[in-house]
């Protein structure tokens, strides 16, 4: 696959089109209309048009649909979070690091504090000498 083809699967433009043609696909298979899909996922038939032609809907309703068709195993497998490793240092690797701390606000705003004392104090005694 060339990296035209690979960039348009990472597009979610054509990944919303491509998964509304998947629905179309698995409706037709299964010898359903559109109408009788709609009514039994129990979404209205234009959401169910939009969803198929330019795969616009909510997540709500798409699983809906999915249910329908015998597609939610894959939904539930999308964003199960299993990954696998080839080996505990692969998995060590990806262990997540603790970003460097800020000096804490509080101190800064000590310092600051005792800078414009400071600066109080001198602008003070240079009045008193003029």
């Amino acid at each position: 696959m060339d990296k035209i083809e690979a960039f348009k699967f990472r597009n979610p433009d054509v990944l919303i089109q491509t998964i509304g043609r998947r629905l179309r696909g698995q409706r037709l298979a299964m010898g359903l209309t559109q109408e009788e899909l709609a009514e039994r996922a129990g979404v209205s038939l234009s959401t169910l048009k939009l969803m198929e032609q330019q795969g616009k809907g909510s997540l709500q309703r798409l699983a809906k649909v999915a249910v329908v068709l015998g597609l939610d195993a894959d939904l539930r497998n999308l964003f199960s979070g299993q990954r696998s490793f080839e080996s505990l240092e692969a998995v060590e690797r990806t262990g997540r690091h603790r970003a460097p701390q800020r000096r804490s606000r509080g101190k800064l705003a000590a310092r600051v504090a005792e800078q414009l004392a400071s600066d109080s104090q001198a602008d003070t005694k240079s009045d008193r000498s003029n």
